[in-house]
């Protein structure tokens, strides 16, 4: 019973794309083919025209050039050499010009798109034959000195009249083919007329029918819809205990099973994804707060009594408040983000802090334009950076070094650096540490799980084309860049 709707309903669809598309198909074809034969004529036409045109010069061509030879300006063989005249006309050998024409009367005949054409151009080819004739004639007069009387009165009779009527065929064919052409204009016109109507009275029944078929294709399915439509508004607004009622169309209740399915599977995975959220948050914290090395803060808390037993009271008091606000954004009420103005005051803090045990050893200075101070980034993104430039880099060195951090905004990035002019590494161990840093934490060998846990952070909020980038060199310094997206998380 079910296959059987199925099927109806698929045929349904089916026609609706039949009755809308078919029929101005075949409109269509029809136009084309009509079209295309109309374009052929014309293209013959017009080809007929142009090859007719290239002959027009003949009569004036040849009539000059046996005149020059009449008058004797020209001997008969120098005809041929092609020679202009003053009067800008071409002269031409007159046996092979009338031997050309005679090969364009081929061309002339085969490219004819009227019948009369063809029997005009064969007329013309016995004129030729007999101006060939003529000027044979001709020929023989001025070898044998004729009367220069006699030879011109003999080519106006027996020659211009000949070219005469060569051209008067010529122009005729023309005005044929070209009266031709109009009516194949007016024809084509008329169809074209023909063919409007005919997509008009086909594109209102092909509308007509297929606004019918589909009202009842569309009755038959939108019902079910609609309600299917109701149930996922109340999924997407967190309600994932409704279901659907199967319906009569086999299509619709397979719908309808799989959004049962479907919810009831999101329901139990928005339970998952919440106790799994809750874990890795607490996670996270724990991680983070792990960062803060219990020795910093044993030493501070000695440097403090150290300083108090020394009567020094203004430093102990800014080393109580730079701790208290370190620890303050270090937990900072278990939020994961804040602002860049607050990272900065933090590392501040930090730096303030490790000078007082360091200050033979160690400068700082925080640069981070107040452009980018409003920005929400994640937490502790920077502190494991300081912490191991002071480490790694400065502590490791002879001498004083300067802990430089500095941030800006460029284009739609925020780009944050951390640089020492300390200890550096060699090339085998700057490798190993690019190595540890990309690698998941059960891949990782011992060591820089600071930094390590900084780039993942860093792709975890923005992506892979974002995250943390060494540069480092023995003896002459670290570089770390923090590079982000321009974004509140």
């Amino acid at each position: 019973m079910g296959r059987a709707k199925s099927k109806t309903l698929n045929a349904r669809l089916s026609a609706i794309a039949a009755t809308a598309f078919l029929p101005m198909f075949m409109v269509l074809i029809y136009a084309l083919v009509s079209l295309s034969g109309a374009a052929k004529a014309y293209s013959e036409i017009t080809k007929s025209v142009t090859y007719a045109n290239q002959t027009r010069e003949f009569k004036e061509r040849m009539d000059y050039s046996m005149y020059l030879a009449v008058i004797g300006n020209k001997d008969y063989e120098a005809l041929g050499d092609g020679d202009t005249t003053v009067n800008g006309i071409v002269t031409a050998d007159p046996e092979t010009y009338i031997n050309d024409m005679k090969e364009k009367c081929f061309g002339l005949a085969e490219m004819a798109t009227v019948e009369v054409n063809r029997t005009r151009i064969a007329r013309m080819y016995s004129t030729l034959e007999s101006l060939k004739k003529n000027i044979f004639t001709l020929k023989e007069m001025i070898g044998q000195g004729g009367n220069y009387e006699e030879n011109m009165a003999y080519l106006d009779e027996n020659i211009y009249m000949l070219t005469s009527i060569i051209q008067d065929t010529v122009l005729e064919y023309i005005r044929v083919e070209t009266g031709n052409l109009e009516d194949v204009g007016t024809a084509l016109e008329q169809h074209n007329r023909r063919v409007y109507g005919l997509c008009i009275a086909i594109s209102i029944l092909a509308v007509l029918s297929a606004l019918y078929l589909t009202c009842r294709a569309l009755s038959s399915v939108t019902g079910p819809i609609k309600k299917l439509c109701g149930l996922t508004q109340k999924v997407a607004e967190g309600d994932f205990t409704v279901r659907s009622k199967a319906g009569t169309i086999e299509e619709i209740a397979i719908l309808s099973r799989s959004f049962n399915d479907m919810t009831e599977e999101i329901g139990n995975l928005v339970e998952d994804i919440k106790k799994k959220e809750k874990n890795i948050h607490l996670m996270e914290t724990q991680l983070l707060q792990a960062q803060i090395n219990p020795h910093f803060l044993y030493n501070t808390l000695d440097t403090i009594v150290w300083l108090a037993e020394s009567s020094r009271n203004e430093e102990a008091v800014a080393m109580v408040t730079s701790l208290s606000d370190f620890f303050r954004t270090t937990l900072c009420q278990g939020r994961d983000s804040i602002t860049v103005r607050e990272e900065k005051s933090h590392i501040e803090s930090y730096l303030k802090i490790q000078q007082f045990r360091y200050q033979d050893i160690m400068d700082y200075e925080v640069s981070i334009s107040e452009e980018v101070y409003g920005y929400v980034i994640p937490k502790l993104l920077l502190q494991p950076l300081v912490e191991n430039a002071l480490y790694h880099g400065v502590k490791l060195k002879r001498g004083k070094s300067l802990i430089k951090v500095t941030g800006v905004k460029e284009g739609q990035r925020l780009i944050f650096r951390v640089t020492d002019n300390g200890k550096g590494m060699t090339k085998e161990e700057l490798a190993r540490l690019r190595d540890n840093i990309e690698k998941e934490p059960e891949g990782r060998k011992n060591g820089s799980f600071g930094l390590a846990n900084v780039n993942r952070r860093i792709r975890h909020y923005y992506g892979n084309g974002y995250g943390l980038f060494i540069e480092s060199a023995e003896n002459e310094g670290t570089e770390a860049a923090v590079i982000i997206e321009a974004k509140n998380i």
